[in-house]
């Protein structure tokens, strides 16, 4: 994989967290409406709240709610695509875990495949998650 090519599927990866963590919000706004507010006033309480803090808020909504959204293999999956999420985000390039190789490129060439195997098969992951939240939320409407 040249390094253009991991570059885009990169910046696609992360593009598709982000819209994850969107839906996550909407979905915990959703969850946290009440007689006093809507969820749309609700997304201001989540401020910036991260891809695992969102978990954790759903998962606490459930049973608060005592109503399920998410199973626990649902709960599972999403905490392996924060976990995959994290390591593209904080240490593919570097990060403070020393024991991951991290990417490199050598002439214009991704050094070792398994990151671009890695990176398509999470990418993968990733939209399809994407695809799976946004069908959950217009089950929300």
């Amino acid at each position: 994989m040249t390094e253009t090519e991991f570059r885009v599927k990169y910046s696609k990866l992360i593009e598709f967290y982000q819209y994850i963590e969107g839906h996550l919000k909407y979905i915990c706004g959703h969850l946290l409406a009440d007689e006093e507010k809507d969820w749309y006033e609700r997304l201001g309480e989540l401020g910036s709240d991260s891809f695992g803090m969102l978990i954790k808020r759903v998962q606490k909504l459930q049973n608060d709610k005592q109503i399920i959204f998410f199973d626990e293999k649902e709960l599972e999956d999403l905490n392996a695509l924060r976990i995959s999420r994290n390591y593209w985000v904080h240490q593919c390039f570097g990060g403070t875990d020393m024991t991951m190789i991290p990417v490199m490129f050598q002439n214009s060439e991704l050094r070792r495949s398994e990151h671009g195997t890695r990176l398509i098969a999470d990418l993968s992951a990733a939209v399809k998650w994407d695809e799976k939240l946004a069908e959950k939320m217009r089950g929300k409407q």
